[in-house]
């Protein structure tokens, strides 16, 4: 069905086609229909989305509901926070934001009060790795945001490609934030802590982002996950290093990066222990069906909360089996690199330290340290040294 031929009623309480209503209910508004099939509507419950008989595509209800586009629609709670829904309105991913825009061109704005403003994908995730003042969604290929210096357009890589003065046009807010990382802190305490072995299990480069619909296995690194790779290897410790990775691309990628940057010839050494499997997963196939439909840092609260998920080891039992295998990478007076996902970064570290990730997530070359001293075991994160019980 072409959706343009649905229009919305002269009192705007329903739909009609050719002047017909197509369902029977009455709403106190509605929106277009967009693909795939489902329309903003409001009633005396709140604000949802209908399909075309006018039955509700899903239970919750907010405050108010966008439009969907590229299959993911924006929402409000009640308390004012934005988040992203799909079809069948489960959210996108476990962020919340101050305020959000819709869909188009593959991305929308986003802004959250501690980072500031960026693009998204319809997976979730960030288009590009940076956070700006003020951005606005993009067109033709390209999106204004404002820096330090001012506004400027940027590509959907998060290449700068000029400066340029402001936007013309209204907006509801004006960000007052931006996030900028800070250096990376593990070879720093590789140099100035004590220690016989180490290894680091983190997370891969920045890598192509994630697209709803498309499968995340063939994702590389980035130019720039490639450059900072380099630049975390050059930095390390002059001692022998050796780096293991998951067997998936940007995880091999990113432990060679690494040994270039550190001037070692030598390949990064796979291990389905740190995914593709991975030392969590029981059942690969499962595993693999369940994250198609089910968005990851969602789920990963839920299984270090102690859920059973499908296909995987009891969380204890999974973060035994990885720790397990750190350890059998460490070698005196060495460090060895683990590359995994933030998947598995997430049950290793909330097992062992306790940390609580809801408003917290593994970035990209983020990572702990596992540590041995004097035959006992330390784990770092997040500049906290956790003495380890085994």
């Amino acid at each position: 069905m072409d959706f343009d031929d649905l229009i919305i009623s002269p009192d705007r309480t329903h739909h009609l086609h050719g002047g017909t209503p197509i369902y029977e209910r009455r709403f106190d508004c509605v929106r277009p229909f967009r693909f795939p099939g489902l329309a903003a509507v409001s009633d005396d419950s709140g604000a949802y989305h209908i399909t075309l008989l006018g039955d509700p595509a899903y239970t919750e209800r907010y405050a108010w509901a966008g439009d969907f586009a590229e299959g993911v629609a924006p929402v409000r709670n009640p308390d004012g926070r934005y988040l992203f829904i799909d079809e069948e309105g489960k959210p996108i991913a476990f962020e919340t934001y101050l305020y959000a825009t819709g869909f188009s061109e593959g991305s929308a704005v986003v802004y959250h009060e501690t980072l500031g403003a960026t693009h998204i994908t319809t997976a979730g995730e960030l288009l590009y790795g940076d956070w700006y003042y003020d951005a606005r969604p993009f067109s033709g290929g390209r999106a204004y945001v404002r820096d330090e210096s001012g506004w400027l357009f940027i590509s959907p890589d998060g290449s700068i490609l000029e400066r340029t003065g402001q936007p013309a046009g209204p907006f509801p807010l004006r960000g007052a934030v931006r996030y900028i990382p800070p250096e990376n802190p593990i070879p720093t305490v590789l140099r100035e802590t004590e220690w016989d072995a180490a290894a680091v299990l983190m997370r891969h480069g920045e890598r192509e982002p994630f697209i709803k619909g498309q499968p995340g296995s063939t994702k590389v690194l980035t130019a720039r996950g490639k450059r900072q790779s380099q630049a975390f290897g050059a930095v390390l410790p002059k001692v022998p290093l050796r780096t293991y990775a998951s067997p998936m691309v940007r995880c091999v990628q990113t432990g060679d990066e690494i040994l270039a940057g550190a001037g070692i010839s030598g390949e990064t050494e796979k291990s389905l222990m740190l995914g593709t499997p991975s030392a969590y997963v029981l059942d690969d196939d499962i595993v693999r069906e369940f994250y198609v439909v089910n968005p990851v840092k969602i789920m990963s609260l839920r299984y270090v909360a102690g859920e059973t998920l499908p296909g995987h080891y009891p969380v204890t039992e999974g973060t035994r089996r990885m720790f397990a295998f750190v350890e059998s990478t460490l070698v005196h007076g060495g460090i060895s690199v683990c590359v995994t996902h933030d998947a598995w970064i997430v049950p290793f570290v909330s097992v062992l330290t306790g940390y609580d990730f809801i408003d917290d997530w593994p970035g990209f070359l983020d990572g702990c340290i596992l540590l041995r001293r004097g035959g006992e075991y330390f784990l770092w994160w997040r500049g906290t040294e956790y003495s380890l019980n085994l």
